[in-house]
């Protein structure tokens, strides 16, 4: 090997080398790193007086407010399943300690009280809806009383705000076992036993296709987060959802994600956190730390 090769071979070691760290440099500081912990937090009813009973899907909306101010207060950033999906398609830099917040089912409580506590604190909200409860206080086709939901048309306002972003959690595939019978009991999003795969395909396409559609034309966002019924999902929703453009799907398994830069997969069966009354303060503070700490 001549000198002059040998030479060549060291520059072009040296510029490789440096080429390398320049470019972790210039990614690291503009776009990231490729990874990034988020915390999922999970609510549902918002009472205006303090939850006395023993109720782990209701809070009351000081308690609420509380709870948003010490996230503000305490260096959590609340961001969007818009911005999750733009870091991982590689577009956008998350913030330091990232919370998102989410609402299932779509009360009323949610728009009523949850809302302007959000907007007063600048801050963003996903509500999962289900499709048949829009506007009703009884269930499906009962007389059995249930809380009201909101009619999509009332989120119209928030949503134009930026304050609320509705999503998908089934159209009629939300059912309270009490009230069905098992000829029409489905247990969350899943197949019943009574249905071919071929039979259960068409029955979740049809159910998914009919609330996407509302959402669409009545408030003319896109669907593309999933809110498991129940948190129940199999292989088969999960190929399904991807194929009908979901970017997102969410489950109520306890714990912290930890989401990639170019890894769409990373969005999918996220994990999420549930919120009740006791956890205000340093204790609602420690409860999320607890999280946070097992992704680091």
């Amino acid at each position: 090997m001549s000198k002059r090769f040998s030479l060549f071979l060291s520059f072009l070691l040296v510029f490789l080398t440096f080429t390398g760290i320049f470019s972790y440099i210039y990614i690291t500081r503009y776009h990231g790193p490729s990874e990034q912990a988020v915390l999922i937090l999970m609510y549902h009813d918002i009472r205006e007086n303090p939850v006395e009973e023993d109720n782990p899907w209701a809070i009351s909306q000081d308690v609420f407010r509380r709870q948003m101010q010490t996230l503000r207060d305490e260096g959590y950033t609340v961001v969007t399943f818009d911005d999750l999906i733009a870091f991982v398609d590689g577009g956008r830099r998350l913030p330091e300690r990232p919370v998102v917040i989410t609402f299932d089912d779509g009360y009323g409580s949610n728009l009523e009280l949850a809302a302007p506590i959000l907007a007063e604190f600048g801050m963003s909200a996903t509500i999962s809806v289900i499709g048949e409860a829009r506007g009703q206080s009884t269930y499906r086709d009962t007389d059995h009383p249930r809380i009201p939901h909101f009619y999509l048309e009332e989120a119209r306002p928030w949503v134009e705000r930026g304050v609320i972003q509705i999503q998908h959690h089934s159209y009629d595939m939300h059912m309270w076992e009490p009230f069905e019978t098992p000829e029409t009991y489905r247990s969350g999003a899943l197949q019943r036993p009574d249905e071919t795969e071929e039979e259960y395909r068409a029955a979740f396409r049809q159910d998914f296709e009919t609330l996407r559609i509302k959402i669409e034309d009545i408030l003319g966002t896109a669907v593309t987060v999933y809110t498991y019924p129940g948190g129940l999902y199999n292989e088969i929703t999960e190929e399904m959802l991807r194929d009908l453009g979901v970017r997102v799907t969410l489950t109520t398994y306890w714990g912290i994600n930890v989401i990639e830069r170019r890894n769409p997969e990373s969005l999918f069966l996220l994990k999420r956190i549930n919120i009740t009354e006791d956890l205000t303060g340093d204790r609602f503070i420690e409860y999320l730390d607890q999280f946070w700490e097992t992704a680091h």
